[in-house]
């Protein structure tokens, strides 16, 4: 099993910070068998988060269809990607997340801004 970094939980860096809200979508790549593993794993990791100035909200999505490449995503908000970036530099960080069974569930972090937006009218 490959080793994973903090640094591969964590979204790559745009030319230019952005300025404004930012959403982490983070997709993982989990086997049916390990459900139950991993979103332990995920709910005990999400306290830290939950705890980062600049956090605004967390979900994890499990697919529906069969065969889906990332079974699990996590959407997380946050109020900008400096804010971001600060909660995915801490010392408690780079531990939660390379803490034991991790590297079990490799994941493509890519933060997101929203382009456009429909409502209904």
């Amino acid at each position: 099993m490959t080793e994973l970094s903090p640094e591969d939980r964590t979204a790559a860096a745009n030319a230019a910070e952005v300025d404004g809200p930012v959403t982490l979508i983070n997709g993982f790549v989990v086997d049916e068998s390990r459900d139950e593993a991993f979103t332990a794993l995920w709910r005990r990791t999400s306290e830290y988060f939950v705890r980062q100035p600049g956090f605004v909200s967390l979900r994890l999505h499990r697919a529906l269809s069969p065969g889906a490449q990332f079974r699990w995503v996590n959407v997380a908000g946050w109020e900008s990607e400096r804010a971001y970036r600060a909660a995915h530099s801490t010392d408690e960080f780079r531990r939660v997340v390379t803490a034991a069974g991790w590297q079990a569930f490799p994941s493509v972090p890519t933060l997101y801004e929203v382009d456009t937006e429909v409502v209904p009218a």
